[in-house]
This record gives structure tokens, C-alpha cells and sequence, in this order.
């Protein structure tokens, strides 16, 4: 007997294909270290990470205001 895919099998690929995509690009935590943990508003955020900033943002990133939405401070 040898299996033949159907369409629902190659949806079902494709979703699942779809939701590694996903995961794999959400973004992370902040950093744990010391300049990350005195970290508590955007505007922080934003001292370093502005453009001719120590570490500016990279172009493929959202241009976001709203930095702690995503990215979530570690738990000590």
C-alpha cells in the first residue's frame, strides 16, 4: 500500500511550516545584564538604541515606540 497525499496533508505541511516561521521570529527577552535590568520605559530603551546610538536598531526592525511590549524584561 503507498500513501498518497492528499491537499488537506499539504495545507496541514504548510500551516505547520507557517507556525515554526512564526515562533522562530518572535522577538526575545531584554538582555539580563546591568544596562538592561535599570531598563524601565521605552524611552530608556531608546538612549542606546536610536539611530548613532551605542547600539542602534537594525533596518528589518519595527520602527516601534512601544519597546516593552514585545520585548520583556528578565525575571529576577
Amino acid at each position: 500500500m503507498r500513501f498518497k497525499p492528499k491537499k488537506a496533508d499539504f495545507v496541514f505541511i504548510g500551516l505547520v511550516i507557517a507556525v515554526i516561521v512564526f515562533v522562530t521570529l518572535l522577538p526575545g527577552p531584554v538582555p539580563g545584564d546591568f544596562a538592561h535590568r535599570q531598563v524601565t520605559s521605552e524611552k530608556a530603551c531608546m538612549a542606546c538604541h536610536i539611530s548613532g546610538g551605542a547600539r542602534p536598531l537594525s533596518s528589518r526592525h519595527p520602527k516601534r515606540p512601544d519597546c516593552l511590549r514585545c520585548h520583556r524584561q528578565p525575571t529576577v
